[in-house]
């Protein structure tokens, strides 16, 4: 009986009009269901109570077991990211924990650059780090200062050596502070490929006074362009002149080196002669006066111009420093000479006023319109003259610095405003310029940073 109804009823689905959504029994039209999915709620919240956040029992982050990363589970390339953060110190001490870090460690990417001036190093722990360099290592820093009371460690002639062997293509050298002897190491015991060389606070002893430490420098380094010479007090006028003849030296740095000074003659020989591409001078702190600084109006590429008077050279050290007599020269080419210091050396008490920078020197610096000369003047009520010759000294004149010396004055800010067109960096802390004067120099050149005492 059931399977006749059954069977009934699929026949009748069949004759059916579905389509048109209506009812068999009634043929009334029939409201379409909405579906779960066509519901603009969440399917999931339906029929579900929201449990509040407080009801949640969190456990505490003690309870959570940590996962401990260690420095072994990195990769190869982060280590290597890692250690190129370290200093050389830090990185060999690291290299000697296992196998994996010593392979790492050696790679060339992090001896790439090697500064060893976090600490002084003596020769028997310099020499433990020979074995990292390698022909792409570029820059090499070591400082030997001991203490405060001037004691170095001396620097020894197989680091050099060994340096010279393994670094190829080194392009800076930086030795700070070590005692050097000029006997056992000579300028050509230096790598040839340095384009930066730093000897800064060196004491170089038993010097030769038949010539210059830095003899034949020009030849034995041809690619420096950087040669700073901070606080060193071996340095003489008379290595000027070898300086003078590097060919491609951009940048001299000769601060605080107190012998350097009443030598007119060499400045003049070299600035006439050499410097032909410098452009950063940095005479801070030396006994240069204004003959000498006059000497650098000759160098038309300088840029750079820093000098400043320290409270180091009183009266008493520049009335005990000696003065220089110019012995035999001594040819070292076709053209330019260098004059040798004679070792009876006279001692002088040069007037303190040519050791100081004054409106003299300054007024000299970028161009300015020299005296004409009369052509004619034999028409009557007619003087004839030639036209205005404006001579350019240091024309490219951008940066400027002028601290602590109270002979320089108003003239020059008025000078430089007129005349120094291309500076855009001056400095005249502790000078003799007043405050109107700065006023009147800033109106004159707002395009120019003027730091003084006043501003």
């Amino acid at each position: 009986m059931s399977s006749n109804i059954d069977n009934l009823f699929m026949k009748l689905l069949e004759k059916s009009t579905l389509y048109s959504q209506k009812c068999i029994m009634c043929k009334r039209k029939m409201k379409p269901k909405r579906s779960r999915s066509m519901s603009p709620e969440a399917s999931s919240s339906r029929g579900t109570k929201i449990q509040k956040i407080s009801d949640y029992k969190t456990k505490p982050i003690d309870d959570q077991p940590v996962q401990r990363v260690q420095l072994l589970d990195f990769s190869d390339d982060v280590i290597l990211n890692i250690m190129k953060y370290l200093n050389p110190q830090d990185l060999m001490s690291l290299s000697l924990c296992c196998h994996l870090l010593n392979r790492v460690g050696r790679d060339r990417t992090v001896w790439h650059t090697a500064d060893f001036r976090s600490k002084p190093m003596p020769f028997d722990e310099l020499r433990l780090y020979l074995k990292y360099f390698h022909p792409t290592t570029s820059s090499i820093s070591i400082n030997g200062k001991i203490n405060d009371n001037n004691e170095l460690y001396e620097l020894k002639q197989y680091f050099l050596k060994t340096v010279c062997k393994l670094c190829t293509s080194l392009k800076e050298l930086i030795i700070e502070e070590y005692k050097i002897i000029s006997t056992e190491i000579k300028i050509s015991d230096f790598p040839t490929t340095l384009e930066t060389l730093s000897l800064k606070g060196t004491n170089v002893c038993d010097l030769s006074t038949s010539r210059s430490y830095f003899f034949k420098l020009d030849q034995l380094m041809p690619n420096l362009t950087t040669l700073i010479l901070t606080n060193c007090q071996w340095l003489t006028g008379h290595s000027l002149m070898v300086i003078s003849k590097i060919p491609k030296l951009k940048e001299l740095r000769i601060n605080s080196c107190k012998n350097l000074g009443e030598c007119v003659a060499y400045a003049s020989l070299s600035t006439r002669f050499g410097f032909k591409t410098l452009e950063k001078l940095d005479l801070r702190c030396t006994a240069f006066g204004d003959s000498e600084l006059r000497c650098f109006g000759n160098t038309t590429t300088l840029t750079h111009i820093y000098l400043e008077y320290s409270q180091e050279l009183n009266n008493q050290q520049l009335e005990n420093r000696p003065q220089q007599q110019l012995g035999q020269p001594v040819y070292e080419d076709n053209h330019l000479v260098q004059y040798v210091a004679n070792n009876d050396i006279n001692m002088l008490r040069p007037d303190q006023s040519s050791c100081r920078i004054t409106d003299r020197s300054i007024c000299a610096l970028g161009s300015y319109l020299c005296d004409r000369r009369v052509l004619d003047n034999a028409i009557r009520n007619v003087i004839l003259v030639e036209e205005d010759i404006r001579v350019l000294n240091n024309p490219n004149l951008t940066n400027l610095v002028l601290r602590n010396f109270s002979k320089v004055t108003n003239q020059s800010l008025i000078h430089l405003a007129a005349n120094a067109d291309k500076l855009k960096y001056l400095d005249v802390t502790g000078s003799g310029v007043t405050a109107e004067g700065v006023r009147t120099y800033t109106l004159a050149r707002p395009d120019v940073t003027l730091i003084s005492s006043y501003y």
